[in-house]
Parts: C-alpha cells; structure tokens; sequence
C-alpha cells in the first residue's frame, strides 16, 4: 500500500541516490581528485573561536586547500585552548597567528576569506569590515538581529561586488 510515508520514503531514497549519481560524475568535484597547487590555497582567518565558531573552522579544514592563518577571539584562554588543538587537527600552530582585534586579522592581505563565529550582535558590523576588506564570508548564524542589518549586510556586499 502507498501512503504518505511510503511515498516520501521512496521518493527521497530515489532523489538522493540520482543526486549521488550525478555527482560522482560531475566535474565540479574533480578539484578533489587532483593535487591541489598554490593557486588553488585558501587562506582563511577565524573571528570568534568558540563553540559553533570552532566548529566551522574545523569543518572548513576538512576540506582540501584550505589553510587556517589566523584566529581571533576576545578571550585569550579560548585562544590558548584552540592553538593547543592545533595539532590534532594536523595544522601547524607556528602558521597561525592570533588577535585579539578582529580589525587587525582584516587588515592581512593573505587572508582571502573569514568565518564569523561570534555572538549575534557583532556579526553585522563584523561582515561589513569583512568584505570593505576584500574578504568572502561565512557568518554564523543568525546573520543579523535586525531585518535593517540583514538590509545593510547585503549592500555592503553588493557595493564591493560593483
């Protein structure tokens, strides 16, 4: 008998088996299959490094070519802590190099992109810094408090995209 249940369990187990499909296939995912060159580096700065903060850059560093440069954060303790986790993440702690100021991790022109993992109430002005900066984003969420920062986020973006 078909009911709902059965319907939407079929239907999702035969989505994603085509999803899979294609995308084992698909040249997209080739950059995984290559060695991956200089040119083909990223370099990203952490601002706020603890709980979900954390947990992003950990994510980003499974990912080959990325390479965490710098960390940020308010607390030194939490900095201390996360530059002894280094190690086990297999990234070499001499290569990075902590702030306390976000601006100042900015101001690097190594850094092509920054994960945002502070409290919600500096994720908008930490965004607009960002890419004044040249820098591409991800911001933790939510990404402001305020339909106006959500508003001003999007077209400080859009003015540097121009």
């Amino acid at each position: 008998m078909l009911n709902r249940r059965n319907f939407l369990r079929t239907g999702g187990a035969a989505l994603g088996s085509t999803a899979l499909l294609s995308a084992l296939d698909n040249p997209v995912y080739a950059i995984y299959e290559k060695t991956i060159g200089a040119n083909d580096q990223i370099n990203i700065g952490a601002i706020g490094v603890n709980g979900m903060g954390w947990a992003d850059v950990k994510a980003a560093l499974l990912v080959p070519g990325v390479n965490l440069v710098a960390m940020c954060d308010s607390d030194k303790n939490v900095l201390d802590k996360r530059m002894a986790e280094l190690k086990a993440l297999k990234v070499d702690a001499s290569k990075v190099k902590t702030y306390k100021d976000y601006r100042a991790l900015l101001d690097r022109k190594d850094i092509d992109a920054v994960i945002i993992g502070t409290p919600d109430h500096w994720h908008a002005l930490m965004m607009i810094h960002a890419v004044e900066a040249g820098k591409d984003v991800y911001v933790e969420k939510p990404v402001g408090n305020s339909i106006i920062e959500c508003r001003t986020m999007v077209e400080a973006n859009k003015s540097i995209i121009k």
